[in-house]
């Protein structure tokens, strides 16, 4: 285990749509039921899907106004000038602390400091508050989440020895029970001429101290149904508005994820395996 002060967990991606919110939401639940301070901000405002399972909420069932990021979710654009929320949030000096950015949105990471590319400059930030960045990129069998990933890297290889505040793991998306073979690009593959292709961005992270690990698949109905009921998964074990097999659904889910946190992906996110 490190020494750093806060790790700065992003879920990112470069497209949307991938499952990195459902990331958030499972890891937050994952740290917050094992006691783990862990501080929460959705940078799609109030109306991302981390607000809408997370957000602390009144006797109405609506979300209270003021939000206190270790046991809701404070909301903010990463599209405006509330992008600063990125590094105000390591203010509190929280030991984790876990933003949702919205897809796309690595340009608008980069603006935190009012330029354009400055992400050695948000890094520099970052050493200077004793804070580690670990952006949890997540892989579907789609070429650009890979190449997504890869971009990322690029970046942050460029900054020297300020990379050392830096950290990537690979969070496949299991969906529809996904299995190896169903990432071909990631893994790598012989084509029909017996050569071997794709594999270069994992073993990239690999060979650079990233991880890897997976986001498990959830049934379409009870996630949908835990959206509109708008509770955390912890809460839904036991939710009366769910059937018995949604809620067995979301058991198996959280027991999953908890062991898709290899010891590796642990020390990565700053935690106890």
């Amino acid at each position: 285990m490190n020494t750093f002060k806060t790790h700065l967990l992003i879920t990112t991606s470069l497209k949307g749509g991938g499952g990195k919110s459902t990331l958030a939401c499972a890891l937050v639940d994952h740290l917050r039921v094992r006691n783990i301070s862990t501080a929460a901000y959705d940078a799609d405002g109030s109306i991302g899907s981390l607000s809408d399972m997370h957000a602390t909420r009144n006797a109405d069932g609506l979300p209270t106004e003021v939000q206190e990021p270790l046991t809701g979710v404070t909301g903010y654009n990463i599209r405006d000038e509330s992008r600063n929320m990125l590094i105000d949030s390591l203010s509190h000096q929280y030991p984790l602390v876990v933003h949702d950015a919205a897809g796309g949105s690595l340009a608008e990471i980069q603006r935190v400091f009012d330029e354009e590319n400055s992400l050695g400059k948000l890094v520099r930030s970052l050493k200077a508050l004793d804070t580690k960045m670990v952006l949890l990129h997540l892989i579907t069998p789609d070429t650009s989440t890979i190449e997504s990933m890869a971009i990322h890297m690029d970046l942050t290889d460029r900054l020297g020895e300020l990379a050392a505040h830096t950290a990537h793991v690979a969070v496949l998306n299991r969906y529809g029970n996904r299995k190896d073979t169903d990432f071909p690009h990631w893994f790598g593959y012989t084509d029909s001429s017996g050569k071997t292709q794709g594999g270069k961005t994992r073993a990239r992270l690999f060979a650079g101290g990233g991880a890897e690990m997976s986001l498990p698949a959830l049934n379409d109905r009870t996630m949908a149904i835990l959206k509109s009921l708008q509770i955390p998964f912890i809460q839904a074990v036991h939710n009366a508005h769910l059937t018995i097999v949604d809620q067995q659904r979301v058991r198996i889910f959280r027991e999953d994820f908890a062991a898709a946190m290899s010891p590796e992906t642990c020390a990565l996110l700053g935690v106890a395996s």
